[in-house]
């Protein structure tokens, strides 16, 4: 059997940003399938597509519904009802999983270039009080000579 469904965050970015692909992969890398895959649809929908054992499949979208509810929270995630569809090209779960990965590697290379830019522009912006705070002893000097 092999079909899909969805999962649909009720508020936009709770999909990309709290890593529901992550997840839902990480239950699939230890389930029985050997085909399957998640995707992001956009920033409130997750597609999975499996195949397998009817049962099988059955037991991990209802377990898969109990564990994504504890984590995320309800009523903010909901799921579609499971619709087979035999033409539907579902790839091998190992292939799914690696470009998963390399997709997250990529976000966190991102982040630590923009934390990388933020360091330097802070470090520029030191530079210039040390300067500034160089001559500070003398200018208090001048003001504390003044009041007396």
């Amino acid at each position: 059997m092999k079909g899909s469904f969805l999962i649909k965050a009720r508020e936009k970015n709770v999909v990309p940003e709290k890593g529901v692909r992550a997840f839902i992969m990480e239950r699939l890398l230890n389930s029985p399938f050997q085909k399957a895959s998640v995707s992001n649809l956009d920033s409130k929908t997750v597609e999975i597509k499996l195949e397998g054992d009817e049962r099988q499949i059955r037991e991990f979208v209802q377990n898969l519904e109990k564990a994504l509810i504890a984590e995320f929270g309800n009523p903010a995630i909901s799921f579609t009802v499971f619709e087979e569809n035999p033409a539907l090209e579902v790839p091998e779960l190992m292939r799914s999983s690696q470009a998963l990965m390399v997709g997250q590697l990529q976000k966190g290379v991102n982040v630590q270039l923009e934390i990388l830019t933020a360091l330097k522009q802070m470090a520029g912006e030191l530079k210039g009080m040390s300067q500034g705070l160089k001559g500070m002893p003398g200018e208090i000097g001048k003001v504390l000579s003044k009041q007396q």
